[in-house]
Formats: structure tokens, sequence, C-alpha cells
């Protein structure tokens, strides 16, 4: 049975006119007679009295109607709907982390990629803020986690806020405790360069507290940085979700910091000259379902607020 038949004739049959049902669906009037016929052989009954003031239900025509109706506007229905779904996005996708959220969340949107989007294949690059910005301009990036404060000339849009603790050995005195800020004065340092976004905020804050750094040494790789802290030659400042596993295993210690909190923000961003792939956008909605699980189960302990 053909289904476009069947809706043929309920509009016939809604209409009682092939000459207002030809304009309505948009095939020509022969053609939609020839179908109407083909259905009632296929029937093997009359469907309609056909006179000159239209097309009058017969009896059996009327019961068909009336039984398929209802369902064929389910269908309908259910065919719009679908084609009203957002298109699966499809091709490369190059997206840029810096090294706090590929260790805290880069496996778990790659799983939901290849899960529910395998026609997009994922590349993740690793770097600090200050490489992946600059990456992002030169088109080798097609979307990029990029540091705050807003990132100019992209369009950027805020992806989470968190605040950053004090890093240390396993046998650092300050674990699990809060401190202030001004302690920090006293401690030896270890930072990226200026270039990177991280080392800005961390400078702005310390600043308008009037807090001066000990930077002793500047690591441009989170994995040097942290086996730097590892060797005891000093403490830094670190998202607590970049770290959150070796705590959990005991090789380094936190602490976290009042007066002042030292906050980051990350921010979703994609070139603003350029519209984005479907593609590109559900790779970000993926982005954001993660940090948002992050944040509810990854978070220091205590409260910093006093």
């Amino acid at each position: 049975m053909d289904f476009k038949r069947l809706g043929y004739f309920a509009v016939v049959a809604e209409l009682g006119s092939l000459s207002k049902t030809s304009a309505q669906v948009g095939i020509a009037q022969p053609s939609l007679s020839r179908q109407m016929r083909m259905l009632e052989e296929e029937l093997g009954v009359p469907l309609f009295i056909r006179g000159p003031r239209g097309m009058a239900l017969t009896p059996a025509g009327q019961l068909l109607y009336t039984r398929i109706v209802d369902p064929l506007r389910e269908i309908g229905h259910a065919i719009y709907e679908v084609r009203s779904l957002p298109t699966q996005g499809r091709g490369e996708v190059v997206l840029g982390m810096p090294p706090s959220m590929v260790q805290a969340i880069a496996g778990a949107v790659a799983r939901r990629v290849t899960t529910f989007a395998p026609k997009i294949s994922l590349r993740l690059v690793d770097a600090y803020s200050g490489y992946l910005q600059k990456w992002l301009q030169e088109g080798d990036l097609d979307a990029a986690i990029l540091y705050g404060p807003t990132p100019t000339g992209f369009n950027a849009t805020l992806l989470l806020e968190d605040e950053l603790v004090l890093v240390g050995p396993a046998h650092s005195p300050f674990g699990s405790e809060f401190i202030d800020g001004k302690r920090l004065e006293d401690l030896p340092f270890i930072l990226s360069s200026p270039a990177h976004g991280l080392r800005g905020i961390i400078e702005e804050v310390a600043a308008k507290a009037g807090i001066g750094l000990n930077i002793t040494t500047q690591a441009d790789s989170f994995q040097l940085l942290k086996e730097m802290v590892d060797s005891g030659i000093g403490y830094t400042l670190l998202p607590y979700c970049g770290i959150a596993r070796e705590v959990s295993t005991g090789r380094f210690s936190v602490a976290r910091l009042r007066r002042p909190q030292f906050m980051r923000q990350l921010f979703f961003a994609m070139r603003a000259d350029a519209e984005a792939p479907r593609a590109v956008l559900q790779v970000e909605e993926y982005v954001r379902q993660e940090v948002a699980a992050l944040m509810q189960t990854l978070r220091p302990s205590g409260d910093a607020r006093n």
C-alpha cells in the first residue's frame, strides 16, 4: 500500500474536489485522478461517487477515511518532528584545551563524540591558553577553551568559573587547610611564563591584594610544572580539577586560599569571522555537559568565604 496515495485520498475526501486537492498537494489533476483509481483497483471497491459537484465518499470510502485519518496525521507529525531535529554533525573538529581541562574532561568528551556523533572526527590539541589563542586566530583550530577575561576577537561564551588552589609536594605543611593570601609571599613559586593566561590571572589577583609573589622558576609545560612541584623546589597555583588525580594518590598536597581567593574563568571560543559548522556546535555541547558534570562532583573540600 502506497503511503502517499493514502495521503492524497484523505485530502480528496476532506476537500471533495480533485482540483482543490491538486492545488493543495502540488500534483497535477490527471495524475491525482489516476492515483485514486489505482487505490480503488487495489482495494477492489469504489471509494468515490464522481459527479459535476465534485467527489463524494461511498460507504467504503467513508470507512477507509475514518480508519486512516488520525494515524496519517500522527505519522505526518512524527515525520515533521524527525526532520526538525538538528542534523548530525560530520567532518573533522580540531579543539584546543589547556592542560588542566585535558586531564579533567578530554577523555569523556572524546567518548561522547565517538558514541553519539560517530561521523565527527575529533582532534584534540593540548597547549597553554596563549598558544591556543594564537592558533585559533590563525585558523589552525576550529574552537578552543581559553582563559578569561573574555577573549577579544572571538565568539566566546563562558564555560566555567572555579578557584585556584595552592599545590605543593606531599610533605607540604599547608595540606588541606585554608591559608591567607599574604602567606604566599614566603613561598617559592613555579609558574608559566607571562604570555599564558593562568599566569596573568594569578599576577593580577596578587597585585590587587598587595601580594608580592616570589617566582623562582618558570615552566611552559603543565607536566613539567607538576614535576618541579613534586621535586620539592616550589609551589604553584592550579585549578583543582587539573591535579585532583594526583591529590587522591598522595602525590600532592593542596590548600585553599582566602583573602583573596584566586578564581579563573574559562571560555569556549570560536573565530568571530567564520560561521561555526554544526559539528563544532555539537562538540561544544558535549564539552559543556562534561564540564557541568565535573563541577558537580569535583571540588576541593571546605569553604573559603570566611
